[in-house]
């Protein structure tokens, strides 16, 4: 598959039949399942393990997220997301995931938004010497992916003229 340059693969999944909502298509809840278990995958990546958050406190809440749904997928269908680092300070994270069908379709995006939250401390704190540095190599792997077209958007109704 051909994805845009230099983004990061975090999940292949097929769609099963429990995802499957009464009009045959992928339910829109579990578009957002698939994308959170792909940014399981990038906080694995960044070393952000399952070891690390129990050792340290340090952990990402998610604080917002805009899910765009570009295509219809179906059972069976086997569904990749790619995922792109956006921007980054000494305590956020914002990313952008788009998933794709075997034929390189892109069929949803979202944008999300996290925090570091120490558990231990149950407060929001800054990215430990070990996330700002994978972040920081991420970052350069990513400055060159051109700006999604979804990122950055609202929810808002356009009117030529009143009702």
């Amino acid at each position: 598959m051909t994805y845009i340059l230099n983004t990061l693969q975090t999940l292949a999944t097929p769609v099963i039949k429990d995802w499957i909502d009464y009009n045959g298509h992928l339910n829109d809840a579990y578009y957002l399942v698939i994308f959170t278990k792909a940014t399981d995958a990038l906080q694995n990546h960044l070393g952000l393990t399952l070891d690390h958050i129990q050792n340290t406190g340090e952990t990402l809440f998610t604080v917002e997220s805009h899910l765009t749904y570009l295509q219809e997928i179906g059972l069976g269908e086997m569904v990749t997301i790619t995922t792109q680092l956006l921007q980054t300070d000494n305590k956020r994270m914002r990313v952008f995931h788009r998933m794709y069908n075997d034929q390189n379709d892109l069929l949803a995006t979202v944008e999300m938004l996290f925090l570091c939250y120490n558990l231990n401390a149950k407060k929001v704190s800054n990215f430990s010497q070990m996330m700002v540095q994978s972040l920081a190599l991420l970052e350069k792997e990513h400055k060159d992916i051109p700006w999604p077209e979804q990122a950055g958007k609202g929810i808002a109704l356009t009117r030529s003229a009143p009702l």
